[in-house]
């Protein structure tokens, strides 16, 4: 016998011969010869013999517990079944001529007994729970096959001559029971099983299968037959417990048969004995084998087989020389296989744990077998990992790197699962295996399976910032866009939380510049534009669709819908090329943002299609638009084309503060006509918004210079832009800065910007005198000061300081004018000596001589006032000196008053009388009469004063408070210190005055 190509062998079973332990002896348990039935109860196995008689043996210990006499010693027991979930036990006794008889037995009762009470067969004979008589006929065919429902409430018996019986009652309760014969033919019956989901039974004979009704008068006529030409041998047929399928064995295959119709055939070409449906997907085959020997002698072997029916393999192989197997029976239970030989021996298989039937599997290198087994058996994700894993290295030492690759990334959904349960350990294992595959297909032509990998890692939220990158190279590099796509798509907006708590990418970690760059390289500019939306990059937009796709429509109409602040940034670094290629837009757009009307349009695709070519730039000029009143009748034209009628723009409130328009002048080099319009309609909106002064100022001497320019370079309209400058100067000749506007007329040689700004310049003299200074005219810069010197003192300062920067030489100056120009400095007392020597001391042709009187002079007039000062000085000595010794007198010394007349009346003095320290004396009565009230003073002095010297001393008093109070106004002092010709003289007053105490 040679078993299918197809089946691979395993040994997933362990195999133990069993002795019986009472062989040879009185009272053998397992080797008796006359051992009739066998089978396994939830607690023991039940042995029947010949002589009615009933074995209880402990499973474990294999130890007799209980032995009794079952039926009359006539009887022999030919069939025991268990009832399944409970510890009863169903045997069916038979004898010659008379009727077989069934009886259902309580096993717990049974061990339960006293001895005396198991010894006495009588006794025994009627301590079952159910006794049913069988008849049929004259009782002379034997019983083939016996069968039950689950809840004992049919049986059916078949026999030899073909006949089905099927007995119906509450044989558990004991209530009774009919029988009557189902089916009959000449064919002998070779099994009966029950379907556990229809009311009708499998009978299998020699030569057909079939199906009987368990209800109803069917009259001995079969309800459906599953197979006319085929039948199966005795012990040939089981039953599939879950689905309830027959199961029959022949020679050739093995066949599945549902309540209608054959379902499934499998190919198992080997000669089958006995089959039996074991636990979980097994079906035990016993193969009897007849092998004859060189000499012509015959040996028979037995094999036994365990195949899997769920995953096509055998489980189990063993061969048995010289014995055949008499009995088989299984321990559903605990998943034990018992098989009894001839010679006496029980052989017991048991399955192996499911970790060594892997291993045993993996040894072999067959992973498929292994991860059903593995699914099958519901094993933890660490085992199915690991199994993952090594089909994975096999196949990838195969070379193999679709299949290796495939393995891998069914690893990686263990990995993520409970991903917030994972220790540090874990993770590390994770990281290794990630490593580890990345690594082992980092070849170029392996590149593919490893963005497969990389992707699965990324859509489990297993990748981290680096693994990300990578898989974004990868993709670039195969040119998966829609991949791109669809990552740039997960990726949120700006502002918008990114890191998922179940993930480990932190989208704030990735390295977008990389991308960007990259996105850039490969040419993918619609992608790498949506992902800058995305992270609001307005900026590097705006730098690839003006510089990398020359999109210039859709760029200005992109950057109209950005914020203001926004905008104005990328206005500054893009207007130059903007004005290059949009400048009529780009125009509207400035004076809409720097006039405060400018509102930002909604937000598109605007670069749904930025993949096309660059915007094709039509051959044709643009309108020489010189005013922005011309330019307003150039958008109106244009806006008519849509909305007739539309005769001027309507200009709304501004809704934030417009920006400096100085931010953008640079930008318009070589753009002077743009220039204009921008300046001229800025100007136009400034008051209305009232802006800051300094920068109409710049606006102002801006477009003045503008003006002056343009009629330089256009000759036909130069007229046109002098008139444009005149009208400038004239109609803001209060605001524009008058030293800049007369510098820019002096290098445009503009005449009537220079009398214009002389006529209104409050400081047109000097302007006079440095416009002749810059032409480095001397002499008409002496006709200057001579003309307004007398108004502007300061000439002659800055005419002494222009000959000492001068490189021509001073003796050219007449030393009339030169003694002049001193003599003016030292009368207005415009620089100092000092001053004056450093003034002249750039120039080489200066000479101490040149000024030599002038210091004699100086020098003289100093050592004068040295003289009248210490002359003063010993003065003001002697008088201090003096009203010092006074004021001691006064204070310390007692004053004698010798006054015989009253000051008041003239009269002799009489007392009372009242002397003051002044040396005045008055009758009271005097001071009474003249009702003198004395005034009150700050300190509480309220004491008379002397009439005549009261005047003086208030004044005294009145002269010290503006002292003491001019010392908090510090602004007079420095406005004086400020207007004084002699600034330490006010010093010196201050001081004197005690201001400064």
């Amino acid at each position: 016998m040679s078993l299918p190509s197809t089946w691979r062998q395993f040994q997933l079973f362990d195999f133990l011969p069993i002795r019986d332990p009472n062989y040879q002896l009185e009272f053998p348990l397992f080797s008796d010869p006359s051992l009739s039935a066998i089978t396994s109860s939830q607690s023991y196995i039940v042995f029947a013999y010949q002589n009615a008689y009933i074995r209880l043996i402990d499973k474990k210990l294999l130890q007799l517990i209980r032995l009794f006499c079952a039926y009359d010693l006539e009887y022999r027991i030919t069939f025991a079944k268990p009832l399944l979930h409970l510890n009863l036990l169903v045997t069916l006794a038979e004898a010659q001529g008379m009727p077989a008889v069934i009886k259902v037995w309580d096993l717990n009762k049974i061990t339960q007994l006293s001895p005396s009470t198991v010894n006495d067969d009588d006794a025994m004979k009627h301590k079952f729970v159910t006794k049913v008589l069988v008849h049929e006929g004259d009782n002379s065919y034997p019983v083939s096959c016996f069968a039950f429902n689950d809840s004992l409430t049919c049986v059916a018996i078949g026999y030899t001559n073909g006949k089905v019986i099927l007995v119906r009652g509450d044989m558990l309760r004991d209530r009774g029971a009919k029988q009557r014969v189902i089916y009959e033919s000449i064919d002998p019956i070779t099994g009966i099983h029950f379907n556990r989901f229809e009311e009708i039974i499998y009978v299998t004979t020699i030569s057909k299968v079939l199906t009987v009704l368990t209800t109803g008068r069917n009259q001995g006529k079969p309800h459906r037959v599953l197979s006319k030409n085929q039948g199966v041998d005795l012990d040939c047929s089981d039953l599939e417990y879950r689905s309830s399928k027959l199961i029959t064995g022949n020679t050739e295959d093995l066949k599945f048969f549902n309540h209608v119709s054959r379902s499934s055939v499998i190919n198992f070409n080997v000669p089958k004995k006995k089959i039996l449906r074991l636990f979980k997907d097994y079906l035990l085959i016993v193969c009897p084998i007849e092998e004859t020997s060189d000499g012509g002698t015959s040996k028979t072997l037995t094999r036994l087989l365990i195949l899997d029916l769920k995953n096509m393999h055998i489980s189990f192989s063993l061969t048995i020389p010289n014995l055949t197997i008499s009995h088989v029976f299984a321990s559903n239970n605990d998943n034990n296989v018992f098989l009894l030989s001839t010679d006496g021996v029980l052989y017991k298989l048991h399955e192996k744990p499911i970790n060594q039937q892997l291993e045993t599997i993996l040894q072999r290198e067959l992973f498929s077998i292994a991860l059903n087994l593995a699914v099958q058996n519901q094993l933890d994700d660490s085992t199915l990992l690991r199994i993952y894993r090594l089909f994975g290295d096999h196949l990838y030492e195969k070379g193999d790197f679709d299949g290796a690759i495939d393995k891998y990334i069914q690893c990686l959904q263990f990995y993520s699962k409970e991903t917030n349960k994972r220790d540090d350990a874990d993770e590390d294992n994770m990281d290794d295996f990630i490593i580890s595959v990345v690594m082992g297909f980092k070849q170029v032509s392996n590149i593919q399976n490893m963005t497969s990998f990389l992707a699965e890692l990324h859509k489990l939220g297993l990748a981290d910032s680096d693994h990300v990158t990578l898989l974004v190279c990868c993709y670039c590099k195969l040119k998966m866009t829609k991949e791109i796509d669809t990552f740039i798509a997960e990726i949120k907006p700006e502002g918008e939380k990114q890191t998922d708590s179940k993930s480990r990418l932190d989208y704030d970690s990735l390295n977008y510049s990389l991308f960007i760059n990259l996105f850039k390289e490969c040419g993918y500019y619609h992608q790498v534009t949506q992902l800058l939306l995305k992270l609001d990059r307005p900026h590097t937009i705006v730098d690839i669709q003006l510089n990398d796709l020359g999109q210039h429509e859709k760029c200005i109409t992109y950057i109209r819908s950005l914020p203001v602040d926004e905008l104005l940034r990328i206005l500054i670094d893009f207007l130059e090329a903007l004005l290059r290629y949009k400048p009529m837009e780009t125009t509207e757009l400035l004076i809409n943002v720097f006039t405060g009307q400018y509102k930002p349009d909604k937000k598109l695709d605007f670069f749904e299609n930025s993949h096309v070519a660059a915007d094709v730039v039509e051959q044709k000029s643009n309108p020489a638009i010189s005013s922005y009143g011309a330019f307003l009748s150039y958008l109106a034209g244009s806006t008519t084309e849509q909305n007739e009628g539309a005769d001027e723009v309507e200009i709304e409130e501004p809704t934030y503060l417009p920006p400096r328009p100085s931010l953008v002048f640079h930008c318009f080099i070589g753009h002077e006509r743009e220039f204009v319009v921008f300046l001229e309609a800025c100007l136009q909106t400034f008051d209305k918004y009232q802006g800051n002064v300094n920068d109409k100022q710049d606006l102002l001497i801006t477009l003045f210079e503008i003006y002056l320019s343009m009629a330089s370079k256009d000759q036909q309209q130069a007229s046109d832009w002098n008139e444009k400058a005149k009208r400038l100067l004239l109609e803001n000749k209060d605001l524009i800065d008058k030293s800049k506007a007369l510098l820019i007329s002096h290098m445009y040689y503009f005449e009537d910007g220079i009398n214009i700004v002389n006529e209104t310049n409050e400081n047109f003299e000097e302007s006079q005198f440095r416009s002749r200074q810059l032409d480095g005219d001397i002499h008409g810069c002496l006709e200057v000061v001579h003309k307004h010197g007398e108004n502007k003192p300061k000439l002659y300062a800055l005419m002494l300081k222009f000959l000492g920067k001068s490189q021509e030489k001073i003796d050219d100056l007449p030393k009339k004018e030169f003694h002049f120009l001193l003599e003016k400095i030292k009368k207005h007392r415009l620089l100092t000596p000092l001053e004056i020597v450093k003034a002249l001391s750039p120039n080489p042709n200066a000479t101490i001589g040149m000024v030599r009187d002038y210091l004699i002079d100086h020098f003289e007039q100093t050592n004068k006032h040295i003289n009248n000062n210490e002359k003063l000085i010993s003065s003001y000595e002697k008088d201090s000196t003096k009203n010092s010794l006074a004021l001691t007198e006064l204070t310390s010394n007692p004053v004698v008053a010798n006054n015989a007349k009253c000051n008041g009346c003239e009269l002799h003095l009489e007392f009372p009388v009242i002397y003051f320290k002044c040396k005045h004396a008055y009758h009271q009565r005097c001071l009474n009469e003249n009702t003198y009230i004395p005034e009150s003073s700050d300190n509480g002095d309220n004491d008379p004063k002397c009439p005549i010297c009261v005047n003086d001393l208030s004044s005294l008093e009145a002269a010290r408070e503006r002292q003491l109070h001019m010392k908090e106004e510090t602004e007079i002092f420095e406005q004086e210190l400020k207007d004084a010709d002699d600034k330490f003289k006010v010093m010196c007053d201050y001081i004197g005055k005690g201001i400064m105490e």
